[in-house]
């Protein structure tokens, strides 16, 4: 999946508003004033770096170091939206075809030398090599990128590209430093494990137990406030997992754990020193419903309108994921600038499901406690992995549409075998899985006919001519009022023929030690995306008077 694309929600603003004052709450101390400079967090990571460089990041800890060490022309905003960052503004022309950005004069990589246009030619050169297959592999397809001058440069797309925005917070490579370097070659650079980014924090040493970062002096977001970050170091440690970052925050040796499992969540709230945040993110967990042809039990509409209205999504939310998170009904949460408000709901009821089967003579004909019609037993199974929250929503709706009269068994697998075995070569029934939406809320990869076999993500193989045209036209606008105008008619066709059933939006966790303030809840388009203002954390504070 491409980065605008990729498979990898926000929650409702009432949970939203919780978790912000919750964490204003963790922040009031009446025994001390504002924030000082100095000290340091450290963060507990599952896993280990390989390459400490934005086009080539393998790991979640490269992704973690490239998001503190590096930036992007553009970056999202506390309300998700795409504001500038390294540019100091940008503007479009020929309706949204061609998109020009000025650098600001105080941007700096870490070794003194000023941004410059050349850095993103050459940024993109590397995305646009064959050789490339990362998340940013489709972002600059056909897009012609010039050097207007030092601090100007212009992209020039094929045709408009609604979600273009979204490539753009892409993170910078100092051409001065790497301009001669091929991407053939960018994997044996020592640049790798020493880089030298624009972000607010700098690396200065790695080793087998962790990465340590130390702030960056002339960090441009701070100003005018403020030359640079408040923390004078941020450290992340390496650990097999979370749980075993967890038992280290719980001895105090950390100052931070991140993407907890719900059972390391209730554990963290034991803790007397700390506080638990539930991010809010674009993840939505949902059962596709296969309608291919050979499929026969799901060809019928009325059976997947009842399997929508049997399931009592806010159980399996409460049961699969102790109720961090939003129960969903659309691809994207009411708080998104796409969402439509006025598409058809299925309320949990087990006699309105009951009547859409009866209506639709699937029966008990036989008598045997499975409804049946013309021969054909309504009967399916649910494919999903191991995981544990994964199993446990896949019962919960297993408990709930065997009550409606339907036989539902249930497989599961680890990941990677659901990924290669099932969801590639669509050979389920029904998949539960968990879909991350981030950044741009593009529906297109989910619902567009040519994504209904692999490498396309169009699990369910449900599409329409209509839907096509609206989603390719939504993709040659980049004004949201106008893509969601051409979102709703696609919403509501998802809706009335249930390709797939929205279960809910999960929340991203993170624990941390009350004595870290400074941190801003912000809907996450990706798990990095927590350090979003890693620059205001403190440590420390001055004494009041």
């Amino acid at each position: 999946m491409t980065g605008r694309d990729k498979v990898v929600v926000v929650a409702l603003v009432g949970l939203l508003v919780l978790a912000s004052l919750a964490a204003i709450i963790a922040e009031q101390n009446p025994a001390t004033g504002g924030p000082a400079y100095g000290g340091t967090y450290v963060e507990g990571v599952a896993g280990v770096p390989q390459y400490l460089n934005p086009v080539i990041a393998a790991t979640d800890v490269d992704e973690d170091v490239v998001r503190l060490a590096f930036s992007g022309l553009t970056r999202y905003d506390q309300n998700g939206a795409i504001v500038p960052d390294l540019a100091a503004g940008f503007r479009t022309e020929s309706n949204g075809r061609v998109w020009t950005f000025d650098i600001r004069d105080d941007a700096r990589w870490q070794d003194g030398q000023p941004v410059t246009a050349d850095d993103v030619v050459y940024t993109v050169k590397l995305l646009q090599d064959r050789g490339y297959v990362g998340p940013y592999s489709d972002a600059f397809r056909g897009v012609t990128v010039e050097r207007l001058d030092d601090r100007g440069v212009r992209f020039t797309l094929p045709d408009v590209y609604g979600p273009f925005a979204q490539s753009t917070t892409v993170p910078l490579l100092p051409a001065h430093l790497l301009g001669s370097i091929p991407y053939a070659e960018l994997a044996r650079q020592t640049f790798n494990v020493r880089p030298i980014g624009t972000g607010p924090f700098r690396v200065i040493d790695i080793d087998s137990r962790q990465v340590v970062l130390t702030r960056n002096d002339d960090f441009y977001r701070t100003r005018p406030d403020r030359a640079r970050p408040f923390l004078d170091r941020l450290i992340l440690r390496f650990y097999p997992d979370t749980s075993e970052a967890l038992l280290a925050l719980s001895r105090g040796e950390l100052d931070g754990v991140a993407g907890l499992s719900n059972p390391d969540a209730e554990r963290a709230r034991t803790l007397k020193n700390v506080v638990l945040y539930s991010m809010p993110t674009d993840n939505f967990v949902a059962l596709f419903l296969n309608v291919r042809p050979e499929k026969i039990v799901f060809r019928d509409r009325a059976v997947r309108q009842a399997v929508a209205t049997a399931i009592e999504r806010g159980r399996v939310l409460q049961q699969a994921a102790d109720g961090r998170g939003t129960v969903a009904d659309e691809f994207v949460p009411s708080t998104s600038w796409a969402y439509v408000r006025d598409v058809t709901r299925y309320t949990y009821s087990v006699e309105d499901a009951k009547t859409l089967l009866d209506r639709a003579d699937w029966k008990d004909h036989d008598g045997d406690g499975v409804r049946d019609k013309g021969g054909q037993k309504l009967a399916f199974t649910i494919t999903t992995s191991d995981e544990p929250a994964r199993t446990t929503a896949a019962a919960s709706i297993q408990k709930d549409l065997n009550a409606v009269g339907m036989k539902v068994d249930v497989r599961t697998m680890p990941f990677g075998e659901l990924v290669d075995s099932a969801a590639r070569q669509r050979t389920f029934d029904a998949l539960l899985v968990e879909i991350a939406v981030s950044g741009d809320p593009d529906p297109y990869p989910f619902f567009h006919s040519t994504e209904v076999s692999d490498p396309g993500h169009n699990f369910s193989g449900y599409s329409t001519l209509p839907i096509d045209r609206n989603l390719e036209a939504a993709r040659r606008t980049f004004d949201e009022a106008a893509r969601r105008e051409l979102y709703a008619p696609v919403f509501q066709a998802i809706s009335i023929e249930v390709p797939v059933v929205y279960l809910y939006f999960s929340d991203y966790l993170y624990a941390q030690s009350r004595q870290v303030q400074g941190l801003r809840i912000a809907p996450l388009t990706d798990p990095r995306e927590r350090f979003w203002n890693v620059e205001d954390w403190y440590v420390r504070t001055v004494p009041r008077r």
